[in-house]
């Protein structure tokens, strides 16, 4: 077997393999033997007629094809090793990512055999001054502060958390809460995602269609009404903007709320919390971790941006095509999870999957090159998560299955372990960048 390389743009790489006959007869021979043992011919058991007869019976090219495909998977182990040997790439910087396209370039009979393997490879990421960029991004960061009407905004959340319902048998005011069933049409066509069946709301607090609260007003339970909104024009659900939509309701109950006072013994009830001044206290601390979270993964992401988007790659469209069929997963689970079809959700809004790839390009070379910029930096600075880190975050993620069973038919433990690995040493990464 001889091969040459050739080197494409976009860390892709061409190699050309060569297989002389009397490598290739071999093949040949086995691929004969395998249309025999599947074909019937007349005058012999299956498996036993000669190999000039079963190319009599179905064509020398029709056993060469098969010859091809049986030659290709058997020698690609040891083009791999060989590959690596001669250092065309190095598993651990560069490996071949994505399936390799493979294209027959010769093929007759009683001569060498020809093929090209195209792969592309994980691209080298060369980094900028990324020290020098986290820096400097880290000199935006800003003391957080909790302030008193964010903490009692909190308290009083907590007490309205905590409220008792008292179903009343009199005309719904603003600040009842009612459990209603809804469906909503425009033009006579029910909308997608426009009903609902014992649908709880807080009168004066939904965030429905301006005037839907104020509509439902003085309804009591068991009584039914239809009336018609129209949208505003700067609603943010476009398609609906300035349009009338009709509403049919069905009250089922109306409800006062108590919301109980902030006392020592409400502050008790909610957990270890000796008085008002402790729970303060906690929802104080917990209000500051989300501020410094939300602070932290705004300068995270600044930092990686900066650095993305001035390292220089040479990104393969293998990487670009994962990145988008991701972003399409991320999106179609998240439709799916409001209750809407994949495909009505692609006709409301009027476009294709193609359309929405097109749209996505950016953000998923963006992704890409983030990813590289994090890989680079991980590899320069030997960071690396231990195993007991890896096996410890992939067993939170298996235990979010209903049953073993299930999680063992769902995921590949070993990329399961690459991925919780990757995420990982990402996570490490940006630790040490927002330290800098």
């Amino acid at each position: 077997m001889n091969y040459t390389i050739a080197r494409l743009p976009k860390s892709e790489l061409e190699v050309n393999v060569t297989l002389t006959f009397t490598e290739f007869e071999p093949h040949v021979k086995r691929a004969a033997a395998q249309i025999s043992e599947e074909t019937l011919i007349e005058g012999f058991r299956k498996g036993k007629a000669p190999y000039n007869v079963v190319a009599q019976r179905v064509g020398e090219h029709f056993i060469g094809e098969r010859a091809a495909d049986l030659a290709v998977h058997a020698i690609y182990p040891e083009l791999f090793d060989r590959l690596i040997a001669d250092k065309v790439f190095l598993p651990e910087i560069n490996p071949p990512i994505g399936k390799p396209e493979i294209t027959v370039t010769k093929l007759a009979p009683a001569n060498e055999f020809q093929f090209k393997l195209k792969l592309s490879l994980m691209p080298s990421c060369e980094l900028p001054d990324w020290r020098g960029i986290a820096a400097k991004v880290n000199k935006e960061k800003k003391e957080v502060v909790v302030t008193d009407e964010e903490a009692a905004n909190a308290l009083v959340w907590v007490r309205e958390s905590r409220a008792t319902l008292t179903p009343i048998d009199v005309p719904a005011e603003l600040e009842n809460e009612v459990e209603i069933d809804f469906e909503v049409r425009a033009g006579g066509a029910k909308i997608e995602g426009g009903e609902s069946r014992n649908h709880p709301l807080i009168l004066g607090k939904s965030k429905f269609l301006p005037g839907f609260d104020d509509a439902l007003v003085g309804m009591r339970a068991g009584e039914g009404k239809s009336f018609t909104l129209k949208v505003p024009a700067d609603w943010h659900e476009q398609s609906f903007a300035g349009k009338a939509l009709d509403i049919n309701v069905k009250m089922h109950k109306v409800s006062v709320r108590t919301i109980p006072d902030l006392t020592n013994e409400f502050a008790k009830s909610l957990g270890e919390f000796a008085d008002v001044a402790a729970l303060e206290a906690s929802i104080r601390a917990g209000l500051l971790k989300e501020k410094n979270d939300k602070q932290s993964q705004h300068i995270r992401s600044r930092i990686i941006e900066e650095i993305a988007g001035a390292a220089k790659a040479e990104v393969p469209d293998v990487l670009i095509r994962a990145e988008l069929e991701k972003i399409q997963n991320e999106l179609k689970n998240s439709v799916e999870q409001m209750g809407m079809k994949w495909d009505n959700y692609l006709q409301h809004i009027k476009k294709t999957v193609k359309d929405l790839a097109q749209e996505w390009q950016e953000e998923a070379a963006k992704r890409v090159r983030i990813a590289l910029a994090l890989r680079a930096i991980g590899r320069e600075e030997k960071i690396e998560p231990i195993p007991e880190e890896v096996e410890a975050r992939a067993d939170q993620y298996l235990a979010q299955f209903a049953s073993a069973d299930k999680a063992e038919k769902e995921i590949d433990p070993e990329r399961l372990h690459d991925y919780t690995r990757g995420i990982l040493r990402n996570e490490k990464v940006f630790e040490m960048l927002e330290t800098l």
